[in-house]
């Protein structure tokens, strides 16, 4: 038979799952980030460039406040519940309490020394009252992050893409509604505005997971008897495979908050005034590098689904299934 005419093989189960969770996860990056560069724009004509400037000053301390509270422990419970899925609830609320438990405290300090993070280390001094509405916001990120995690675990990516849209689109719709609001009744705005507005995303993102993992939680075969295992049995696997990833992202964080930094100060050394160098911050940050970065939401998301898809064949002992993947 004339090679041309055979019928293609048909996928895997789990390749085809990879495929469509990496379609599900990169249409909803880009419905999220597209609706980001409108926001950005709407942001830019409201705040101005210099507000953008400020707005995305405290964005590293949020980074660092995620990397070390949330962003590691999502990728840890992710490949703890993939390896172990009859585990993974007990994974998950033990990888839940240190998370949360972390953000508090890491919130309880923003708040307490948010006049020194911003007189001595932001260097703006504007950033001071915005800092606690970022304070807030980080214990609402590590609760949707784990339970992402978990269900990425699960391989069902299908809440967390929808969450990416719900937070963006809740964030825009507060945001374009309290402006009106302060428009017709003829209040300024500021980068207040957009400050609340991530804290209103991060909040209606944590509601939204929270909701579906209490009605719609993600099920394991049939055949597979859920396993309950104590803080005390699943803490140490879960934060040794974290802290790792946690310095990695913390080390990261801080030189991205380095540079968020130095930016800003060393166009003042050129020659720039206060306000024209965080306008160029703010054009830089808020609008050039988001456009630049756009096609990194494929590759992203095909990372995020690769990860359980490895470990669990690795649990397996399968390596045939981890070089195909």
């Amino acid at each position: 038979m004339n090679e041309s005419l055979k019928i293609p093989r048909k996928l895997s189960p789990t390749k085809y799952a990879l495929l469509t969770g990496t379609i599900l996860l990169t249409s909803a990056g880009l419905i999220t980030r597209v609706l980001g560069f409108f926001y950005r724009i709407f942001l830019s004509r409201t705040i101005g460039a210099e507000g953008l400037g400020v707005f995305n000053l405290i964005h590293p301390v949020f980074g660092i406040c995620f990397a070390l509270c949330a962003g590691s422990i999502q990728t840890a419970i992710s490949q703890s519940v993939a390896a172990n899925a009859r585990k993974g609830r007990s994974i998950f609320r033990t990888g839940l309490v240190i998370s949360v438990g972390i953000s508090m405290v890491l919130a309880y300090g923003i708040i307490q020394f948010k006049d020194i993070i911003a007189n001595n280390i932001l260097m703006e001094p504007r950033c001071a009252p915005l800092l606690i509405f970022v304070a807030v916001s980080v214990p609402c990120a590590a609760i949707h992050a784990c339970i992402n995690g978990y269900y990425y675990g699960m391989q069902r990516p299908q809440v967390p893409a929808f969450a990416q849209i719900m937070e963006q689109s809740v964030r825009i719709g507060a945001v374009f509604l309290i402006a009106d609001i302060m428009i017709k009744s003829g209040m300024q705005i500021t980068v207040q505005l957009a400050v609340l507005g991530h804290l209103i995303g991060e909040v209606a993102s944590s509601l939204y997971t929270i909701t579906a993992y209490r009605f719609f939680p993600p099920k394991m075969a049939s055949d597979a008897a859920p396993i309950h295992s104590g803080f005390r049995d699943t803490a140490p696997e879960l934060m040794g495979f974290a802290l790792p990833l946690m310095g990695n992202r913390l080390i990261l964080n801080v030189l991205a908050s380095a540079e968020a930094i130095l930016i800003p100060s060393r166009l003042q050394m050129s020659g720039l005034s206060d306000s024209a160098a965080l306008s160029v911050y703010g054009v830089l940050t808020g609008m050039a590098l988001p456009f630049i970065l756009f096609p990194s939401t494929v590759f992203n998301s095909l990372a995020v689904l690769l990860l359980p898809t490895v470990a669990e064949a690795q649990s397996e002992g399968n390596e045939r299934r981890i070089g195909s993947a």
